[in-house]
């Protein structure tokens, strides 16, 4: 082989050589730039996915620190870790986050519904870390704040675990149903006040009945007397219900039964609040001396006119409820000589219920009747909070 042959199969050879080296480069080229390509839609892709978590979070954060129901959460260890304010607001302090002396709940103290005391180690989140129980539904528990107020709360818990079904920690939802609770004891005082009430009346109605219709009174008569006392004793309801059947107010209580006699009846006196038991006596007392001024006393004569004041003297436990019905310009009066109802009522009734018996004059001028007793035994409030009103 001549040395021209041999440099032109070197030249060739090194043409092809160069001729891959670029096929080779191009094939690097295209595959970086499709590499380049893909790399810049996975960061693209990676960031949007990062904004999407970052929104979330901030969702998440949002409802997390808006929302009514308190919500916290504890490691496996019972660590707290997180918690809203909702939380802080009904523990009534703040919690300090990794704190090893601030384990299982954020309250200052926990009671349980029997009125005991439970050790944080033995609230419910203790109990669903440890596996004692699987989780908590509706568990009721007292939280004490440190200011010394409580609130009862239902609380729900459900485990947090990794892959291997281990629990990781647990999150407590909880909210405060002390409204409804005290709504519900409201409701099961009532009943039991309803259920007392009627009885009591029945007690009532019985001995108007037997006493109505007995001695010299003829049906008719005897039938009018007991229809106005059962609306007497009507009106006594109706004052309680406007009390929300806890007490009535003494003045609708005497302006229901003179709404007749309104130009003719002079009343005066501060508001009070009577109890329940007091309140139906004192109706009844009410009835019977206008029934008894307009038959035979001042009422019963166009120039008479009666005078109802009360009054409230001392304060605290000393205080006293004072009373006072007047009749004047009405035809002379004289003392019954029948033991009725209506006698029972001002005389028997008010002594055993008022704690105190009342002051009868039979005054030329006119009727007196007087009731001076200690405020406490009487109002729905203590002595000084009615005073003061």
């Amino acid at each position: 082989m001549t040395e021209a042959t041999q440099i032109h199969k070197n030249t060739v050879a090194m043409n092809e050589a160069l001729i891959l080296s670029s096929l080779r480069q191009q094939e690097l080229i295209d595959v970086t730039d499709e590499l380049n390509v893909k790399l810049r839609h996975e960061i693209t892709e990676r960031q949007r996915v990062e904004a999407t978590l970052r929104e979330s979070e901030h969702r998440y954060r949002t409802l997390f620190e808006i929302g009514a129901v308190a919500v916290y959460s504890c490691d496996a260890s019972g660590m707290i870790q997180d918690f809203n304010r909702r939380a802080v607001e009904l523990w009534g302090r703040e919690p300090v986050l990794g704190d090893t002396n601030e384990r299982f709940c954020g309250s200052f103290k926990l009671f349980r519904p029997d009125g005991s005391y439970m050790p944080h180690e033995q609230c419910p989140m203790a109990d669903v870390l440890s596996g004692k129980i699987p989780e908590a539904r509706d568990v009721e528990v007292h939280v004490e704040r440190p200011d010394g107020t409580r609130i009862t709360a239902v609380v729900n818990i459900r485990p947090l675990k990794n892959q291997r079904g281990e629990v990781t920690g647990a999150i407590n939802s909880f909210f405060d149903i002390s409204e409804r609770k005290m709504a519900e004891q409201r409701q099961q005082f009532l009943m039991n006040e309803f259920a007392h009430r009627g009885n009591n009346l029945l007690a009532v109605i019985q001995s108007m009945v037997a006493r109505s219709v007995s001695g010299k009174r003829s049906l008719a008569e005897a039938r009018e007397v007991l229809t106005q006392r059962i609306q007497a004793l009507a009106r006594s309801q109706l004052a309680l219900q406007s009390g929300g059947f806890e007490g009535a107010s003494l003045g609708e209580i005497v302006r229901l039964e003179f709404e007749g006699f309104s130009d003719r009846v002079k009343v005066g006196g501060p508001d009070i609040m009577l109890t329940p038991r007091v309140a139906q006596t004192f109706t009844l007392v009410v009835h019977e001396l206008a029934t008894n001024a307009a038959k035979h006393g001042a009422l019963s004569d166009q120039r008479g006119k009666v005078a109802i004041r009360w009054s409230i003297e001392g304060v605290g436990a000393e205080a006293r409820f004072k009373f006072q019905w007047r009749e004047l310009n009405g035809p002379p009066v004289v003392p019954p000589t029948r033991q009725g109802f209506g006698r029972v009522v001002l005389e028997r009734a008010v002594a055993q219920d008022f704690q105190a018996p009342p002051n009868v004059r039979y005054a030329p001028a006119g009727l007196i009747y007087e009731i001076d007793t200690p405020l406490s035994v009487m109002t729905v409030a203590g002595p000084e909070e009615s005073h003061s009103s």
